[in-house]
């Protein structure tokens, strides 16, 4: 009888010792949901002796965050170029023009949806002074439809002209606004610097100054790759001295400009005037002089000679 206990005991404790513990796990569920869109262009449009109206509608939207949806006239059958339209019958033509937001022309955005929406078009009243024959006339407009980054706002849209802000490392004034851009001029002179390392017979296009500005300034540790992309190159028109006539050479495009003669004296007095003096872009009273704004604000037009030093200030253009 003892013996036989023990075994039972045994038997028992194996038993207890064989309990299987759990170990918890994880499934992960995903489903991909892709970009879609319908964009509704109206079929045809009848055009009126009144002004008459047709809708582009965008359904079903689902896109990634940051896109928007474009809408382009990007051809018309009898129309190259401009907001007058063409529907013509042989060589009779009826004209008329196409308004959204404004007055549309080939290759003008028509609308931009990041959602379901409808933009209304206004198809002018038909002008048929031109008309010689009777009948139907036609054209054929043809719109494009993309998907496309969306513009960021503009951190400026709030602020007025003559006001300080920053961009990059810098303090600027608001010195021109658009919808979507502003133009800066630097608060401060950057640095002294020659107009010109020597001197010599030189305009804007041709002065060590603009290749530092578009060069080493640009591309420095002052803007970080962001900011770049938001400064647009500008074409620039470099006017003759208004005074001398002094020649002011070729016009350029740049990322990095100074003011001209006239930009200067657009300014208020206590934007233009910051103690010390800087550089305009116009040629002086000979083609090795530059104008310059003198530390108290007033604009010399005679200039000075352009291999000495003087204050800095950027002017540039940024597009959100």
């Amino acid at each position: 009888m003892k013996k036989l206990l023990a075994i039972i005991i045994a038997a028992v404790m194996i038993a207890a010792c064989s309990v299987t513990a759990f170990a918890a796990d994880t499934t992960t569920v995903t489903y991909e949901v892709q970009p879609t869109y319908t964009v509704s262009i109206p079929a045809s449009v009848t055009l009126s002796d009144a002004d008459v109206t047709a809708d582009v509608t965008a359904s079903d939207v689902i896109l990634e965050s940051g896109k928007k949806i474009k809408v382009e006239l990007t051809s018309a059958s009898n129309t190259a170029s401009g907001s007058t339209f063409n529907a013509k019958n042989g060589d009779s033509t009826v004209t008329y023009t196409i308004t959204g937001d404004k007055a549309i022309a080939v290759g003008d955005t028509v609308a931009t949806f990041t959602a379901n929406g409808s933009k209304t078009l206004t198809f002018s009243a038909a002008d048929k002074s031109a008309a010689t024959v009777a009948g139907t006339h036609t054209e054929t407009l043809t719109f494009g439809i993309a998907v496309e980054n969306a513009a960021a706002a503009n951190p400026y849209a709030a602020n007025a002209l003559g006001d300080v802000v920053t961009f990059g490392s810098y303090d600027w004034y608001i010195i021109g606004k658009s919808d979507n851009g502003v133009t800066l001029l630097m608060k401060e002179n950057l640095t002294t610097k020659g107009y010109n390392d020597s001197y010599a017979s030189v305009t804007w296009e041709t002065c060590s100054l603009r290749t530092y500005l578009n060069g080493e300034f640009y591309n420095g540790s002052g803007f970080s790759d962001d900011d770049r992309a938001k400064i647009v190159k500008t074409s620039i028109t470099n006017p003759n001295n208004p005074n001398y006539g002094t020649n002011g050479g070729n016009a350029t495009e740049d990322y990095i400009y100074l003011l001209s003669i006239d930009e200067a004296n657009a300014l208020s007095d206590t934007i233009r005037a910051n103690g010390s003096g800087w550089w305009l872009r116009s040629p002086g009273s000979d083609s090795h002089f530059a104008a310059f704004v003198n530390g108290g604000g007033d604009v010399l037009t005679n200039g000075g000679n352009l291999s000495l030093n003087r204050g800095v200030r950027p002017v540039l253009n940024l597009k959100f």
